[in-house]
């Protein structure tokens, strides 16, 4: 209970910094909103009794006055309804807002968030609920928080109308909606329990929809005739928790059903108490019209007031969903004691680095040292599932080591800021990302903090070869890239590889890492390209990953690693003449090739 007092204050302190104005806004109308309804029916009570007195004396004496009150009542009505109007419409200001500031919270916490949590289903679900729920519920909690303060001012002042007439009345209200307040309460436990264990079934579906719908199986999925049956996985999966989240609501309305005939009942006593005394003279008819009223209008208030205590209970139990993921912690930062990096200067060092992913039982990284200086060009290169990528990112610090350590001029990579030592870093992955954006920006984003860059983006695109392709396209470098958007021009897999390859060449970093730089580039190309590759990378120290051997030739120095380990290092010449691992892959692929 500590726990779920503690997270409304946090979701209340979130509502409020992201809209301070508008929510003291909404209080304030909701506040204005809880007297107008009680002012309404006593206007409306001597409006009646005012008819009545006139019919019954049959003089028109007394018609100003019945007109003040009509204009009286219309105008009540009037602010009532335009407040209620006015308040929807700051309710949603104050969403959009809310959502904008709860977007931010989440995108921001999944940038900082260490690689490897991507590695984890669970992370995903924890992404699911928290993306679920955050842009709304914060805000669900401040709602119903207005809603439950207001609903019991409204219920205090028509309680203590309709206790005027008897206390029985107004205890009657109360007694009559306890079964609706058990019942919320009862299947807000049932349904969050539901829905958060079938999160890896919701994402399952999720998967399924976007093989049917997204841009990169559309291919295979027509190719080898898979729309069926994977139509059909969507729909087992859709209907699994649909139709089990429909039993639980049925079961729930049938319930309420029954607790609506008990609220009936109540009605059909109070009628009845009234009438009888409205016949026998007690009552006048706009008394009798004003404790009709109240009892409907409280009716809706202690519905409204319940209402709210279920809303905040089940709110109680998915913003845990939220801080969950917000409070993930974040692995890799800077270890004290923290130094500042601003340059290389001399020497990267790897020594008896070890690493093995989460759930796996052998390591990808085993025992491994080596070091690089200052300028030189290293070549990793070893078989598929030899840990090279996994090396890439260690080097990164995209992972943190098991064991062992990766320095840099002689500083662990953990007493450095990661942000501050990653700006020396340029890396073209293996994966790298295709943005539908102009062509230009897709280069610029290599450093986006670069002032005037529209001369050195130029200068990048032309070392790769595709500035001539970028300067034909119809708006040139402003053409934007990809089939997502209209009027865009898609590229080919070794043109989107060029243009990261200039995005890499743009960031101008000290040290550049090349993982299959050439895997979708023609042999022109990357002979054009691996021909220059010296002035290409001029004054930069780089790592070179690649399976065509011709290119890692061009390497200082040769790492050959395999399952994790090394087991060769030396020059191209050096490692033929050692006719190890490397002598037999670079002979079997030069064969290949001569053949």
């Amino acid at each position: 209970m500590n726990l779920k007092f503690k997270y409304f204050r946090e979701s209340l302190k979130l509502v409020w910094q992201s809209a301070p104005g508008w929510t003291s806004a909404n209080i304030a109308i909701s506040v204005l909103r809880s007297f107008l309804p009680l002012l309404l029916i006593w206007l409306l009570k001597n409006l009646i009794d005012k008819l009545t007195l006139a019919v019954s004396e049959k003089s028109p004496g007394g018609l100003p006055d019945i007109i003040w009150l009509i204009i009286l009542v219309v105008i009540i009505w009037f602010v009532n309804e335009a407040s209620s109007d006015l308040g929807n419409y700051i309710r949603k200001k104050q969403s959009v807002r809310l959502e904008t500031h709860m977007y931010g919270l989440i995108h921001a916490k999944s940038v900082k968030l260490d690689l490897l949590n991507f590695e984890h289903s669970l992370y995903f679900d924890a992404l699911s609920r928290a993306s679920r729920e955050a842009p709304w519920r914060p805000n669900s909690i401040l709602n119903n928080v207005v809603s439950l303060f207001r609903s019991f001012l409204s219920l205090l002042l028509m309680a203590g109308l309709l206790a005027a007439l008897h206390w029985a009345i107004a205890i009657l209200l109360l007694v009559v909606n306890i079964p609706g307040i058990w019942l919320r309460l009862h299947y807000a436990d049932t349904l969050y329990n539901f829905q958060r264990e079938q999160t890896p079934e919701q994402r399952k579906t999720a998967y399924f929809n976007w093989l049917l719908t997204g841009d990169r199986p559309s291919r295979e999925i027509r190719l080898f005739g898979l729309g069926e049956y994977f139509t059909n996985l969507f729909n087992r999966s859709f209907l699994k928790t649909r139709e089990e989240e429909i039993n639980i609501i049925r079961k729930r309305t049938g319930i309420e059903m029954i607790s609506d005939l008990v609220k009936a009942g109540a009605v059909l006593l109070t009628l009845i108490f009234v009438a009888h005394r409205t016949i026998s003279g007690e009552l006048t008819l706009g008394r009798m019209t004003m404790f009709v009223l109240a009892f409907r209008q409280g009716m809706i208030y202690i519905k409204d007031l319940l209402s709210s205590v279920a809303s905040l209970y089940e709110d109680s139990l998915f913003i845990g969903d939220i801080f969950e993921f917000l409070h993930l912690e974040e692995k890799i930062k800077a270890l004290p004691p923290v130094k500042e990096i601003r340059e290389f200067r001399s020497e990267i060092e790897v020594k008896d680095l070890s690493f093995t992913y989460p759930g796996n039982k052998s390591g990808t990284i085993n025992e491994v040292s080596f070091s690089i200086k200052k300028g030189e060009v290293i070549a990793i290169v070893g078989p598929n599932g030899a840990g090279k990528s996994t090396l890439v990112r260690l080097l990164c610090r995209l992972y943190d080591p098991d064991s062992g350590s990766i320095l840099m001029d002689g500083t662990d990579l953990k007493n450095l800021d990661p942000e501050q030592y990653r700006k020396l870093l340029s890396v073209v992955f293996q994966d790298f990302m295709l943005y539908n954006l102009g062509a230009g920006e897709n280069i610029r984003l290599g450093n986006v903090e670069k002032t005037n860059p529209a001369e050195d983006i130029e200068a990048s695109a032309k070392k790769t070869g595709i500035h001539d392709l970028i300067n034909g396209l119809p708006d040139g470098y402003s053409t934007t890239i990809g089939n997502l958007f209209s009027d865009s021009r898609e590229l080919s897999w070794g043109e989107w590889q060029k243009l990261a390859l200039s995005r890499a060449l743009f960031r101008d970093a000290p040290v550049l890492i090349l993982d299959e730089p050439s895997s979708a580039l023609d042999a022109d190309t990357e002979y054009e390209i691996f021909s220059r590759f010296r002035e290409i990378i001029r004054g930069r120290t780089s790592i070179l990953i690649s399976h065509r051997f011709t290119n890692v030739s061009l390497a200082d120095r040769i790492i050959v690693l395999e399952k994790g380990k090394i087991t060769e290092t030396g020059t191209h010449d050096e490692l033929m003449k050692n006719k190890g691992t490397y002598y037999i892959m670079y002979t079997k692929q030069s064969g290949r090739f001569m053949k």
